[in-house]
């Protein structure tokens, strides 16, 4: 038990006793509307944890206290990686707490406080990682009703993870406030929260728009002088554009905040999962390295736990040419240490060589790092912007396309086959042409029928910019599907004319099964399709995403340590070989 905190004021004395056996309160770390947390060890795991109470005057209260259980029992039936964990709730001597991951970093609110607004890249990368987090709670039916900076904390990797369900309730739930009490933050409400309409996931997807709207501007949509005046705005008034307050704003990010803060539910964007999809297909150049990242005199120095995160992706990356050398490692920070201790770069660096590993894949680690803030985006091919064909109910020519701001050098296209082939598991054909690698299938899958992958993946490098296009054609997938189906037709047409000609009762019974067991035998079919055509989807879309990323990580490589790129000749001749 840690006698500090009897020493300090309610309700960390009790707190202290009640959890004494268990955990050693350390520090407050925060206060809300629903209770006080603490930063605590574990003295059974030997791990931090955040413990979250009530204050005594509330622990009181029988509805605000089932109100505080229930925000546990919620959570923790969340599992995701943007989204803090629970891990136990009690109650013990008058005393409600309950534990959950500790997020060692800042909240949203602190970061902007401290920078000021975020780049557009980052913004996005903030938002993708919380429609994550939402997608995953509304899927169980949980609305978050509180989505704001400060219940979203970024940890020292730049992971952004929701925080604070205690006004989150299941949607089929009733609420246990009284008739007329608003909850939630006046600046992030959605107009059906403030008229006290039923709320559903959309009404976080509102409050997200308002929060991307602060990231950009570091202003609220509506900012009026008192709370009931922002609670009227939010139902009557418009907001005001992103753009007009920030001219390097592109416009169909400026049109992604309107959706998210339509006023009426109907015309928002309807779920987490085609927020994500808009996020997706949005073209936004990366921003340029934040000035906080480098110092006067150059990069800037590294955490030990930063040296160390370098050290093993760069043995990663040299463990795929088949060579393994186990990394170097800086002892860990000790408890309390600040972030950075001061490593320099190029001690990274040294040191990395002499345990073994190449200087080059030190810094495609790094870059790796510099660019992971980046958003790379994925968006579907032109013979995907159709609807499918309405009796198979998917493509059968699937195409997705990634596009880096940067030129790639040649000698990345070695490792974009590598990525290719590990991805896929096949035996792929390369051939580079200038400044176009081409990668495609070139031998049957096994459990296929001998059938042949029609596959190809075209990298190209022009006009400043690197595309990276998949393109697959699964047509032998469907006609292997719905071929047989045809020869039952034939059938059926043959029995339909004799049926029809006997006059018979029986053949007319026996006819009516054989056209049941087709329609039945259509059915399985076309969702035997749909659910190949979409895990082929998501196989293609993965690929693409890791060959953008890996070439934005090149690319701002390059732009780091100022080599130009080696894209050759505009033509000429290429080469060719099978992996």
């Amino acid at each position: 038990m840690n006698s500090d905190a009897f020493a300090w004021p309610e309700p960390a004395p009790s707190l202290a006793r009640a959890v004494g056996e268990e955990f050693l309160l350390q520090r407050e770390i925060g206060r809300g509307g629903m209770g006080v947390v603490y930063l605590a060890e574990d003295t059974q795991l030997q791990r931090h944890v955040a413990i979250k109470t009530l204050p005594p005057h509330l622990a009181a209260d029988p509805a605000v206290r089932e109100r505080f259980l229930r925000e546990a029992r919620t959570a923790a039936a969340l599992s995701h990686p943007n989204i803090v964990p629970i891990y136990s709730a009690a109650e013990r001597n008058a005393v409600v707490y309950f534990t959950m991951g500790y997020v060692k970093g800042e909240s949203l609110a602190e970061r902007l406080a401290r920078t000021g607004p975020l780049d557009v890249p980052s913004a996005l990368a903030v938002m993708r990682q919380l429609a994550l987090a939402l997608e995953a709670a509304h899927a169980l039916g949980v609305v978050h009703r509180d989505i704001k900076a400060e219940n979203v904390l970024l940890d020292e990797a730049g992971r952004a993870v929701v925080t604070d369900f205690g006004i989150a309730r299941v949607s089929e739930a009733q609420p246990l406030t009284a008739t007329g009490t608003v909850l939630g933050s006046v600046h992030y409400m959605s107009p059906e929260q403030v008229v006290g309409d039923t709320l559903d996931g959309r009404s976080d997807l509102y409050a997200l728009g308002v929060l991307l709207f602060h990231l950009l501007t570091r202003r609220f949509p509506f900012e009026r002088t008192t709370p009931s005046a922002v609670l009227v705005a939010h139902v009557n008034s418009a907001p005001p554009r992103v753009q007009s307050l920030r001219a390097d704003v592109a416009d169909d990010v400026d049109a992604l905040v309107q959706a998210l803060l339509e006023k009426q539910v109907g015309d928002r964007i309807a779920s987490a999962r085609l927020l994500l999809e808009r996020l997706d297909a949005l073209r936004v150049a990366p921003a340029s390295t934040p000035p906080a990242q480098v110092l006067a005199h150059g990069e800037a120095p590294l955490s030990s736990t930063e040296a160390n995160a370098v050290w093993a992706r760069a043995a990663a990356l040299q463990a795929n040419t088949g060579y393994h050398v186990p990394p170097p490692s800086f002892p860990a920070p000790a408890s309390g240490e600040p972030l950075t201790r001061g490593y320099d770069v190029e001690a990274v660096k040294e040191a990395a060589v002499e345990a073994g590993i190449p200087t080059k894949y030190v810094e495609r680690a790094l870059a790796e790092r510099h660019a992971a803030s980046r958003v790379v985006t994925v968006a579907k091919g032109t013979r995907m912007q159709k609807a499918p064909n309405p009796i198979l109910g998917a493509y059968t020519k699937l195409e997705f396309e990634s596009v880096v701001h940067g030129e790639l050098s040649l000698e990345a296209f070695e490792d974009l086959a590598d990525i290719a082939r590990r991805a896929l598991g096949d035996l792929i054909t390369i051939s580079a042409v200038g400044r176009t690698l081409t990668m495609s299938t070139s031998a049957a899958r096994p459990g296929q029928n001998g059938m042949m992958r029609l596959l190809q993946i075209t990298v190209a490098v022009r006009n400043g910019r690197t595309t990276i296009r998949a393109y697959e054609d699964i047509s032998g997938i469907a006609g292997g599907l719905y071929g047989g189906l045809g020869a039952g037709l034939g059938v059926a047409l043959g029995s339909v004319t004799m049926a029809v000609l006997s006059k018979s009762a029986g053949a007319l019974v026996g006819l009516g099964a054989l056209l049941g067991v087709l329609g039945s035998a259509l059915g399985g079919a076309r969702y035997a399709f749909t659910l190949s055509s979409a895990s082929k989807q998501r196989e293609l879309h993965g690929l693409v995403l890791e060959l953008g990323r890996f070439a934005e990580a090149h690319v701002a490589q390059q732009a780091r340590t100022g080599r130009p790129s080696a894209v050759g000749p505009a033509d000429g001749g290429g080469t060719s070989a099978s992996r």
